[in-house]
C-alpha cells in the first residue's frame, strides 16, 4: 500500500461515506443518535483500514490534508454550536444553574479520576503506570474523567430536536465551560511532562478571550449591523469560515487545539436574534463543518489503529468506566439540583454530560504521545470514552420513558413520543 502514491489517503477517502452511512443506519436501528453511529463506524473502518494494511506513517502522501481537513471540520462545527449557546428562543441560561451544574459535573469527576490514578499508582503494574511522574498521572485521568464531548453532544441535541430547548443550551454551555477548563489543564500537565512551562499559549488565549469580547462588542453596533446588511450573506459566512479556519490553526499551533479557537471565534460573533445575519453565518459554517466530522472519525480511527496498545486491562476498563458514569451522573445531577433544575432536567443533563466521544479520544492521544498514559491505561479510556457516548441514548429513552414531563397550567401532558419529538414542538424548525 505504501508504495502506491497517495494510496492510504484515497482508500481512507473512499470509506468515509459508506460507513458513515451505515453508521447512521444502524444507529437508528438501535434508537442511538446519527452522530455516534458514525463515530463508531467511522473509528472501526479506519482502524480495519490499518489493521488490513499495516501501520500508516503520517508522512505519506496528502495524509496531511486529511488530517487538516478534518480538524478544520470539528472547528467549523463548533462555531455553530458554541454560538447557539446564546441564540435559539429558550433565553440566556440562569448563572446559578450554569455555574452548580459545571461545579458538579466537572469536580467529582475530576475526584474519581483522582482515585483511578491512585489505584493505578498503587496496582504494581507497569504496562497501566508507565513512566510519567504521579502528579502528572493523577492531573491527566482526572482531566480524562471530566471531559464532555461538545461536538458530540452538539450532534445528539440536534439529532434529538433538543438544541433550542433550556436543558440543550445549558448543557451546551456546561460542556463548553468544562472543556474550556480541562484542555487547560492538559496543556498543563502536558507542559510538566515534557520539563516545561506552557504559560505563554495561555497569556494568548486569554488574550483572544479579551478580543472575542471586544470584536462582539464592536459587530454589534448599528455600523456594523447595517453593513453587514448591506453586504449580502455570502461576506459574512466567508469571513466567519476564514477568520475560525486561521484561528483554530493558530491555538492549535500553540498546543491549546483547533477546539479553543473554534470557541473564541463563535464567542466573537454577535448575538443577532434567530435570523440575523452572523447567526446565520454561524448555521451555515457549522453545517459545512457537520459534513466533513466522519472524515476526522476515520482518520482518528486509522491512528487508533497503528498505536501499539500493549497488554489489555479488564480490570482497568471496568473500573475507569464505574468511577467515569459514577462522577459524571452523580456529579451533573446534582449540580443541576444545586442550580435549581427539575428532576426532568437533572436527569437529562446528566446523561447528556456523560457523553465523551471523540473529544475524550482527543485528550487521550495528546496524553499518550506525552508519554504520560501508558498504553494499557490508554486502551482502557478509550474503550470508556466510546462505551459512555453509547449510553446517552439508552439512557435518555430511559428518561422519556419513566419520567413524566412537567405540564403547565393544568396542561394535558405531551404523548410520549420520545426526547427528540418533545423538543421539537417546543421550537419546531
Amino acid at each position: 500500500m505504501e508504495t502506491i502514491p497517495y494510496g492510504p489517503t484515497a482508500l481512507t477517502l473512499a470509506v468515509v461515506v459508506p460507513a458513515t452511512l451505515l453508521g447512521r443506519r444502524t444507529a437508528r436501528l438501535l434508537r442511538q443518535p446519527g452522530i455516534v453511529g458514525e463515530i463508531m463506524a467511522c473509528l472501526l473502518a479506519g482502524g480495519l483500514l490499518a489493521a488490513a494494511f499495516g501501520p500508516w506513517p503520517h508522512d505519506v502522501e496528502g495524509w496531511w490534508l486529511l488530517e487538516t481537513a478534518g480538524h478544520l471540520g470539528l472547528a467549523l462545527f463548533l462555531v455553530k454550536a458554541v454560538n447557539e449557546i446564546r441564540g435559539g428562543t429558550a433565553g440566556r441560561q440562569p448563572g446559578r444553574a450554569l455555574l452548580w451544574t459545571a461545579a458538579g459535573s466537572a469536580l467529582l469527576p475530576m475526584a474519581c479520576g483522582a482515585l483511578f490514578a491512585l489505584w493505578v499508582l498503587h496496582s504494581g503494574d507497569p504496562a497501566l503506570q508507565g513512566d510519567a511522574p504521579a502528579g502528572v498521572l493523577v492531573l491527566m485521568l482526572a482531566i480524562s474523567l471530566a471531559v464532555t464531548a461538545v461536538p458530540v453532544l452538539a450532534g445528539i441535541l440536534e439529532d434529538r430536536g433538543l438544541q433550542h430547548t433550556p436543558t440543550g443550551r445549558l448543557a451546551m454551555a456546561v460542556a463548553v465551560t468544562i472543556d474550556a477548563v480541562t484542555w487547560g489543564l492538559l496543556a498543563i500537565a502536558v507542559g510538566i511532562a515534557s520539563g516545561g512551562g506552557r504559560m505563554t499559549p495561555y497569556a494568548v488565549f486569554v488574550a483572544g478571550l479579551l478580543l472575542s469580547w471586544a470584536v462582539r462588542r464592536a459587530a454589534g453596533t448599528k455600523p456594523a449591523r447595517a453593513w453587514a446588511g448591506r453586504v449580502g450573506p455570502a461576506v459574512p459566512v466567508a469571513v466567519t469560515a476564514v477568520v475560525a479556519a486561521g484561528t483554530a490553526l493558530g491555538t492549535a499551533r500553540l498546543g491549546l487545539t483547533d477546539v479553543l479557537g473554534a470557541v473564541l471565534v463563535a464567542l466573537a460573533l454577535p448575538a443577532d436574534g434567530e435570523d440575523g445575519v452572523w447567526t446565520r453565518a454561524a448555521r451555515t459554517v457549522g453545517d459545512w463543518g457537520r459534513a466533513v466530522l466522519p472524515l476526522l472519525f476515520t482518520v482518528t480511527g486509522v491512528g487508533l489503529g497503528a498505536t501499539p496498545l500493549g497488554t489489555f486491562s479488564g480490570v482497568a476498563v471496568l473500573l475507569a468506566l464505574v468511577l467515569a458514569m459514577a462522577g459524571k451522573l452523580v456529579g451533573s445531577y446534582l449540580g443541576a439540583w444545586l442550580g435549581g433544575r427539575p428532576r426532568r432536567t437533572r436527569l437529562q443533563l446528566a446523561a447528556l454530560l456523560n457523553a465523551r466521544g471523540l473529544t475524550e479520544i482527543a485528550v487521550l492521544q495528546i496524553g499518550y504521545q506525552a508519554g504520560i498514559l501508558a498504553p494499557a491505561l490508554y486502551l482502557a479510556l478509550v474503550v470508556m470514552a466510546l462505551v459512555t457516548t453509547v449510553l446517552s441514548g439508552p439512557l435518555l429513552w430511559a428518561i422519556d420513558r419513566r419520567v413524566p414531563a412537567a405540564t403547565v397550567a393544568g396542561a394535558p401532558p405531551a404523548t410520549r413520543t420520545g426526547g427528540e419529538t418533545r423538543g421539537r414542538h417546543l421550537n419546531p424548525r
